[in-house]
């Protein structure tokens, strides 16, 4: 009896690595899915209505010093967001990712404020709910290209 359950066992255990499975428990995947910095020179400022649009917005301006954000999401769906070297740690539930015109974003919600990092790097939104204003931030100034084609 006790051949056949270790034979049983060895052969479960054969088919779960043969499949991938990943026998660690949290975080530790041993590796990162995703994993980038980003700088923005720009910035926008824009008033917030409760449907979620941005309007009244000011002029583009640049900034110094940039503002530098981290973003490594791990393979298990851990995510590990820095802005200015202030971070802040989310489980694979409390972050979506979504896409706007094809291009993918992490979209970071708490309480009374929203970040959503987009992932190629070039724009960064910051939104305080309760203040009802976003903060736009640019990789590149968006007021040099011409979107009318």
């Amino acid at each position: 009896m006790n051949r056949i359950v270790t034979s049983f066992a060895m052969l479960v255990t054969l088919a779960l690595m043969a499949c991938g499975s990943d026998w660690s428990v949290g975080p530790s995947d041993g590796g990162a899915s995703f994993n980038r910095r980003f700088h923005y020179y720009y910035e926008e400022d824009c008033r917030y209505d409760a449907f979620g649009q941005s309007y009244d917005c000011l002029d583009v301006f640049s900034i110094s010093p940039s503002v530098s954000v981290d973003l490594r999401i791990t393979h298990d769906g851990y995510a590990t967001l820095c802005v200015d070297d202030d971070c802040s740690y989310y489980n694979p539930r409390d972050y979506d990712i979504g896409y706007n015109h094809g291009d993918r974003y992490y979209d970071f919600e708490g309480d009374d404020t929203r970040m959503i990092v987009y992932a190629d790097g070039s724009e960064l939104v910051y939104i305080d709910k309760s203040k009802r204003y976003a903060t736009y931030y640019y990789y590149d100034n968006p007021d040099y290209y011409d979107y009318s084609y």
